[in-house]
């Protein structure tokens, strides 16, 4: 086995051995899955492999991606015994399969490096609303029993100056006339759609407003602070802080990530939003310096630029959010460190070649 393979294989024992009560509810279970081929979807698709080897899930996943032959070649770990199939399609006019589904995730935006490369706003508000009703239309179609639907802290919207964490029962929302507010006024919208589709066809629906994570596989050279970090970390003579360093952050570790989003998608409550995320906050430049004492001891760090994340009385230095939610109904928490995490990801990247 390879070692970047070899990584993966522990965390996927860890989330086996702390979901298999989870994992044995789904028995025998057919998933269609969106955004199957991001971060999420590629870590709950080995996830879900795992389970069918190891405690006898017979579970199959029908996963929808606009490049069925791509990912293939990227990750043919996923087909050789038949219990992914991927279909080809637009998220906002896929055929529907003529086939029923116990459960639909449904994880589709546009991509992380699509964002990172100055999409259109418009764009991504139409990919996000119609690619969710398109969706829930399917749902409503294939007889499924419930729909997971992950939605984002962005939808929260910028939070009153001195919010630490951000609760479930805030009502901020973003600012409608910031074009690049799309995200967050898009994840609100289909909120709602699932709402709507749910009472009027009678099956349940869970959201997770996700925040940030951190893990093997996430991209190190688009917008992610903490990838960009570990990559300077493994291959750069500096760990370049773009800002000031002041935003708060928090981060999630994927192995943790995937026990919550099956936790919410088996025994998550019936129209219920849960934050999903770490409630550890980290200022930016104190993570810098945690990637460069955890990766690479010694290396420097620069930081370049000036604070801009204040709108008024609204300040968009803080993204953290509570989830007592979590803790308290679901069982949940956020049980790697940052340091392991930090450190899991940037071992797989060395392991893999990422760049």
């Amino acid at each position: 086995m390879k070692p970047d393979q070899n990584l993966l294989s522990e965390d996927m024992a860890a989330i086996a051995a702390r979901s298999a009560p989870l994992w044995k509810a789904l028995r025998g279970q057919s998933l269609f899955i969106t955004g199957g081929t991001g971060l999420f979807g590629r870590w709950l698709l080995e996830a879900m492999l795992c389970a069918n080897s190891t405690l006898g899930t017979d579970l199959k996943a029908t996963v929808l991606t606009r490049n069925p032959d791509n990912f293939r070649r990227q990750f043919p770990q996923f087909f050789g015994d038949g219990a992914v199939r991927v279909i080809g399609g637009d998220v906002m006019s896929f055929d529907f399969p003529d086939e029923s589904f116990s459960h639909v995730l449904h994880m589709a935006t546009t991509s992380a490096w699509e964002t990172s490369h100055g999409e259109d706003q418009l764009r991504k508000f139409h990919t996000l609303l119609h690619g969710t009703e398109r969706t829930l239309q399917f749902a409503a179609r294939c007889g499924a029993k419930k729909v997971f639907f992950t939605s984002s802290g962005v939808a929260y919207g910028p939070t009153p100056s001195g919010m630490q964490r951000i609760l479930e029962e805030y009502p901020g929302s973003p600012d409608t006339t910031q074009v690049d507010s799309a995200l967050g006024i898009a994840k609100r919208s289909a909120e709602f759609l699932c709402a709507y589709y749910a009472q009027k066809h009678g099956f349940e629906f869970t959201v997770g407003r996700c925040f940030s994570f951190v893990g093997p596989h996430l991209p190190l050279d688009i917008h992610y602070a903490i990838g960009n970090f570990i990559r300077d970390a493994l291959f750069a003579e500096t760990i370049v802080v773009k800002g000031d360093g002041s935003p708060m952050r928090s981060f999630l570790y994927m192995s943790d990530l995937i026990v919550w989003l099956l936790t919410m998608l088996v025994n998550g409550r019936h129209a219920r939003v849960y934050n999903v995320g770490s409630d550890q906050a980290v200022s930016i430049l104190d993570l810098a310096h945690l990637v460069r004492d955890t990766v690479s001891p010694g290396k420097p760090v620069q930081v370049l630029g000036e604070s801009g994340n204040r709108v008024g009385n609204f300040s968009r230095n803080w993204y953290v959010p509570d989830i007592g939610r979590a803790r308290t109904e679901l069982g949940l928490d956020a049980w790697t460190s940052l340091e392991s995490s930090i450190r899991k990801t940037a071992d797989f990247a060395r392991a893999s070649g990422q760049v």
